[in-house]
């Protein structure tokens, strides 16, 4: 539970820094700007598995469908893929190599991307599938991809701080006590 509330303030937090007209301004210079909730949820996928991946992905999914002007649930279903098939990741990569959090997201955004051209194609015209490759094929995949090692870093140190201070160790021997 502790888990779950933490990881919709840390989505909020980050939906409040994408919303902001300073982050804004990396759209407006660069024709798009770096997707931050895909990152978390990477992160969160490949530390928990695809099972909290794709609940915590649908949740995401969810806050951002909230803020979004796309079909609302697009994002929930397209970021509950993407953290079910991140979470496979879980157990074959070490989580501090650099080229872990830049494979991850890479696939994730990949998947992404794939989703909201389904979603384009079933809902819109054709003509905005050319924006949707030049902006976030070309733009928003390598800010993102670049941006999510250190990411990786700073939330698997946070994770470690929050989750796994108040550890108690527990003694796996067995102990006959005899009267």
């Amino acid at each position: 539970m502790k888990r779950t509330i933490t990881v919709i303030l840390t989505s909020l937090l980050l939906l409040l820094i994408q919303a902001s007209p300073a982050y804004d301004l990396i759209r407006i210079s660069l024709g798009a700007k770096p997707d931050l909730l895909l990152i978390f949820l990477a992160f969160i996928s490949f530390k928990y598995g695809s099972f909290n991946g794709a609940i915590y992905g649908f949740i995401i999914g969810l806050i951002q469908d909230v803020v979004s002007n796309s079909t609302f649930g697009s994002y929930a279903i397209i970021f509950l893929n993407i953290g079910f098939f991140l979470g496979f990741f879980n157990s074959r990569l070490f989580i501090r190599q650099i080229t872990a959090g830049i494979f991850i997201t890479l696939i994730g955004y990949l998947i992404k991307i794939i989703g909201l051209f389904l979603v384009i194609s079933i809902y819109s015209d054709l003509s905005n599938v050319a924006v949707l490759i030049r902006s976030e094929l070309f733009i928003g995949l390598p800010l993102t991809v670049i941006l999510s090692s250190p990411m990786f870093l700073i939330f698997d140190r946070v994770s470690t701080l929050l989750f796994e201070k108040n550890k108690i160790p527990v003694d796996d021997s067995t102990k006959n006590y005899e009267e």
